[in-house]
């Protein structure tokens, strides 16, 4: 049974597990992270989903992802159109669902401390777009000659890094404390594992697409530096 609201912690304090031991990551499992994408704050988050939705039907019936991602040969082509249209791309509906599952909870977490109404969404517009646009320089930099690169898990992994900065009293977490520093390692064991389990299932299909790490990494760090300069100084009042 959860505990009394007023004795429960604030919503991105930290959390501890069944054995005492505190967690880092974004609230995601949190009743209230979901009750708030159902409010002003998380609307962006239907806005993304429907747009990445039409974007994947028009793809299914037009040839596939590939024209619509990012890479290195598609710059040197000059369609740097790539460059917006691969963050609200996806590879086929698992992968869309794969992320939509982690932007539809991180949106509204985000909103409540960038603020909701037009200031708000301009404010997340900055935050989503950069991450994924931070992602795909990393990706580029590593992978000049790669694969081309869709999906909106940079502007997610953003998502995650902005969030992480939040403090329980709605105050910026300095970059050096242990929070932070928890967050960065849950963060790379995950792309750890995620590589190494996309990895296999492709050496025993014989072949298959590969996860752009890269993305999830560069977003983050936008995310986890961006925060402060794009939140205001002021916490907006509680949506929670």
């Amino acid at each position: 049974m959860n505990p009394p609201a007023a004795d429960r912690p604030p919503l991105f304090a930290r959390r501890r597990d069944r054995r005492g031991r505190l967690r880092s990551g974004p609230p995601i499992w949190d009743i209230r992270t979901w009750k708030l994408l159902f409010s002003a704050a998380g609307v962006p988050a239907f806005v993304l989903l429907v747009l990445c939705g039409a974007v994947l039907a028009v793809q299914m019936a037009d040839g596939g992802p590939a024209p619509w991602g990012v890479s290195g040969p598609a710059l040197a082509e000059g369609r740097w159109y790539t460059l917006a249209t691969h963050m609200v791309s996806h590879g086929g509906l698992t992968h869309l669902l794969m992320n939509a599952s982690v932007l539809l909870p991180l949106t509204p977490l985000a909103m409540v401390r960038l603020g909701v109404g037009p200031a708000g969404w301009m404010r997340f517009a900055a935050l989503y777009v950069g991450s994924a646009l931070a992602g795909a320089a990393l990706y580029l930099a590593l992978n000049p000659e790669g694969f081309p690169m869709v999906g909106a898990s940079g502007a997610i992994f953003g998502l995650w890094g902005a969030v992480a900065r939040i403090g329980p009293d709605g105050g910026m977490i300095p970059l050096r404390s242990r929070r932070i520093r928890d967050e960065v390692l849950e963060v790379a064991w995950l792309n750890l594992a995620t590589v190494g389990i996309v990895f296999a299932i492709n050496h025993a299909k014989g072949g298959g697409p590969s996860v752009a790490w890269e993305a999830h990494v560069g977003g983050f760090l936008f995310g986890l530096f961006a925060m402060p300069m794009l939140a205001p100084p002021t916490p907006p009042p509680a949506h929670y």
